[in-house]
């Protein structure tokens, strides 16, 4: 059965615009507090970029779980809609921001409380790709989004003050674009489906012609094994995410004599746009064989292991060239722990319940989303005052200790986040969707025989 292309493409784009809206700013933060005297200096700018940069995750945190009932009772439609509006206008008043207060707030209800991607991305592709291509599906998102995350910094650091009154225009117009091409390829879809009578995959699987979601009660779903130990790891995932798309710009960009490396935004753009590349030839090809070769849980272990090696390995490369293999290996390893765990709370969850868990789940990781760059960059900034060269590290030690938790996390995990298993109250309601990325504990054949997958 062919994928559906048209679908995958929109859900690559809506990816894609989401992380450029969100991430963009990360490589000229720093720089934009300094040029509107937001703060003194560039070595101070940690203090304001955190809170600008957290703007949007503290919004998502009051509506994320709310996305999830949305999608669940109404279809993805009603949230793509909201979602892609709210982006293409937050990008355009972000542009003509010249007070910290202001652009916080922008950023804060456009990009957070009127976003609701990050909610449904799971539930969407999984209903997108069906019960056997999950895995190619959510492979070629993540490449997408994850590819976005490192270039659109890039775009934005080469773009930065091109128009010099409002320095952040042009970078925030090109996230506009994104979401207006996303929006027609919206339109297109839906009109084309509109010949015919409301299907399925408008809605997310399993809750079709079933109120079993919303019967049920939340907190015996939230309490289901091994759901809380996901939703920990999802926190921990989250705070690690972005506190290395906050404190490595900083770090690229602080003074050598504190141990940073004295780069300018364009330069900071080249480097992120080589680890881009890196990220988008990684999930397409090498991420889905390596978990579907070892299965969720042992690619889990591995590249938690990877980010704590790199991410201590960080502070102590001093060229550009060392430094950039070093953030590709170790910002890899994390976007890697990212996508494990979304596979590991849709199987958790099963199909009926998945939208409603799903939702909860973004809620819980866009609280660490919203703490990490306000923490590290204030904890980065406080450490090179402080202690100077000597403390300029601290930051990416933490960011070692979060793949470490990540790691004894994933120990304890049963087999059932590899193979869905039924999310009935008795046990009863079996998944069909299968495993999402990497191989099931069993695999029963279509002959009845079983296989054993393998093992780490």
């Amino acid at each position: 059965e062919k994928l559906p292309r048209m679908r995958v493409a929109f859900a690559c784009l809506v990816d894609a615009t989401h992380f450029y809206a969100i991430c963009s700013l990360f490589s000229y933060a720093g720089v934009l507090c300094a040029d509107l005297e937001w703060v003194n200096d560039r070595n101070s700018a940690g203090f304001a970029a955190g809170w600008l940069q957290s703007s949007n995750v503290f919004g998502r945190v009051l509506t994320s779980s709310v996305w999830g009932y949305i999608a669940a009772r109404y279809g993805f439609d009603v949230v793509f809609t909201i979602t892609l509006a709210s982006l293409f206008v937050g990008g355009l008043l972000f542009g003509f921001c010249t007070s910290l207060v202001l652009a916080m707030l922008v950023r804060s209800i456009f990009f957070g409380v009127l976003n609701g991607w990050a909610a449904v991305f799971g539930p969407y592709c999984a209903t997108v790709a069906g019960e056997k291509r999950q895995a190619e599906v959510i492979g070629m998102v993540i490449a997408a989004g994850t590819g976005m995350q490192l270039v659109g910094p890039a775009v934005s650091g080469w773009t930065y003050q091109l128009i010099p009154e409002f320095p952040a225009l042009a970078p925030s117009m090109i996230g506009s674009c994104l979401a207006s091409l996303a929006f027609c390829l919206f339109c297109l879809l839906h009109f084309r489906d509109k010949k015919t009578s409301k299907s399925v995959k408008n809605l997310p699987e399993g809750s079709e012609g079933s109120a079993t979601a919303t019967k049920r009660s939340i907190t015996q779903l939230l309490c289901r094994w091994p759901v809380p130990l996901i939703i920990c790891m999802r926190f921990s995932q989250g705070f690690a995410l972005f506190a290395i798309f906050e404190v490595f710009p900083l770090w690229l960009i602080s003074e050598q004599a504190v141990g940073g490396l004295n780069m300018s935004e364009k330069q900071v753009g080249f480097l992120l746009a080589r680890s881009g590349i890196w990220s988008i030839l990684y999930f397409t090809f090498v991420f889905p064989r390596l978990t579907k070769k070892l299965g969720g849980r042992c690619t889990s272990i591995i590249v938690s292991v990877l980010g704590i090696i790199f991410s201590t390995l960080l502070p102590f490369c001093t060229s550009e060239w060392t430094a950039n293999l070093a953030h590709m290996l170790a910002a890899s390893s994390i976007f890697s722990q990212f996508a494990v765990n979304v596979t590991f709370t849709n199987n958790a969850a099963g199909p009926a319940d998945r939208a409603i868990i799903s939702g909860f789940a973004v809620t819980v990781d866009t609280v660490g989303k919203a703490i990490a760059p306000i923490a590290t960059s204030t904890i980065f900034a406080w450490s090179i005052r402080t202690f100077g060269m000597a403390g300029h590290g601290l930051v990416f030690y933490i960011q070692a200790a979060l793949s470490l938790v990540n790691l004894l996390f994933t120990l304890p995990l049963p087999a059932s986040v590899e193979n869905a298993h039924g999310g009935g109250e008795n046990g009863q309601e079996q998944s069909s969707e299968g495993t999402i990325y990497g191989a099931s504990e069993t695999e029963t054949s279509e002959e009845g025989s079983s296989a054993e997958s393998p093992r780490c």
